[in-house]
């Protein structure tokens, strides 16, 4: 993704959303979505693990199952045909009742 095909989609109003995946298909997902043309964020984080005797540093994703889609309403509405999209509001939302 290029910096001016993110400008080039900063005139509508977007929001940050979070599309759910399957589990361990966070960053299948993240390039489907950008091949489709959306801005994508999945955090990462770096994690040791040992195979064979082998120790190795890894990336994976720091909140499982999830994507973080910058997109507007009309792509949500999009989206929804095939992915369970969440407002962060509503996450939020739930959150605060803890």
């Amino acid at each position: 993704m290029t910096f001016q095909h993110i400008i080039h989609h900063l005139d509508k109003p977007h929001s940050w959303f979070i599309v759910l995946t399957n589990p361990h298909t966070e960053l299948n997902t993240k390039k489907k979505l950008e091949q489709q043309g959306f801005i994508t964020y999945v955090p990462l984080v770096s994690v040791r693990r040992c195979w064979e005797g082998c120790i190795k540093e890894i990336h994976i994703p720091a909140i499982a199952r999830c994507v973080f889609v910058y997109a507007t309403d009309e792509n949500v509405l999009r989206m929804q045909k095939e992915y369970t999209i969440l407002n962060p509001q509503a996450v939020a939302a739930l959150y605060q009742d803890q």
